[in-house]
């Protein structure tokens, strides 16, 4: 993923104080630490130059300061000038991406890189013409859509290890069971649901009846013109990424 420095332009920008340029030197010779030390030293005097926030945050992104990076670029996405905010949301793209690589968790890696996308779109309103958030949009896309499916399909593997755990229904069970479902067909929903609930507070096996119950009391709402209580599953609903 490659990084926007903003070198040339600083170079050209007369009122920056001596510590920015010699920051600027420093990182172009690679020395990230060295560079900061004198970006941080220019805030001292210059304390609301948005340059410096850009600055900063991309030697924390190159010393691997995500974080630290993070809050400085998230300022510098503010920059009046179109042009290099852009270029501050392409870097703040990238820091959320590689934080993403990072995490420990999958639910994480989602997190950030919906965050990676979101400021690389951002990159391209601010400049239409900016080729590299372009790339990398399809790349991140990609990486979080394969992420997506890991998740999903280890989701799938987990509720087949569990329905596998479940002890089998015990006859008593299967006749309650039975029994509630034609209720249900004659339209007695409310006994039906009692049956279910009692036999499972009394029969260890009927626990994975609970679907059944919730089913049931979903029709009983919708039928009584409510919404269902249960909450609906948005764990896949992803489309507003525009994955491929």
């Amino acid at each position: 993923m490659r990084l926007f420095v903003l070198l040339t332009c600083l170079f050209a920008v007369t009122i920056c104080a001596r510590p920015i340029n010699d920051g600027n030197k420093l990182f172009k010779n690679g020395d990230y630490a060295g560079a900061l030390e004198k970006y941080m030293k220019a805030r001292e005097a210059e304390p609301a130059n948005p340059l410096l926030f850009y600055n900063i945050g991309t030697c924390q992104y190159r010393l691997g300061n995500y974080e630290e990076a993070k809050k400085e670029l998230e300022s510098a996405v503010r920059m009046p000038d179109k042009k290099m905010a852009a270029k501050a949301a392409y870097n703040l793209a990238n820091t959320h991406f590689r934080m993403g690589e990072k995490a420990a968790e999958g639910s994480e890696r989602i997190a950030a890189w919906r965050e990676s996308v979101a400021y690389l779109k951002k990159a391209i309103d601010l400049d239409n013409g900016f080729e590299n958030a372009k790339k990398n949009v399809e790349i991140v896309q990609r990486k979080l859509k394969e992420e997506l499916d890991k998740q999903k399909e280890n989701k799938d593997q987990n509720q087949d290890n569990n329905d596998q755990k479940q002890p089998p229904l015990s006859e008593k069970a299967k006749e309650v069971l039975a029994r509630a479902l034609q209720l249900c067909k004659d339209g007695k929903y409310a006994e039906g649901k009692e049956m279910l609930e009692n036999l499972i507070a009394e029969d260890e096996t009927a626990g994975q009846l609970s679907g059944h119950v919730q089913r049931i009391d979903d029709v009983i709402e919708i039928k009584a013109g409510r919404k269902p209580k249960a909450k609906i599953d948005a764990s896949n609903t992803d489309n507003d990424l525009e994955v491929i």
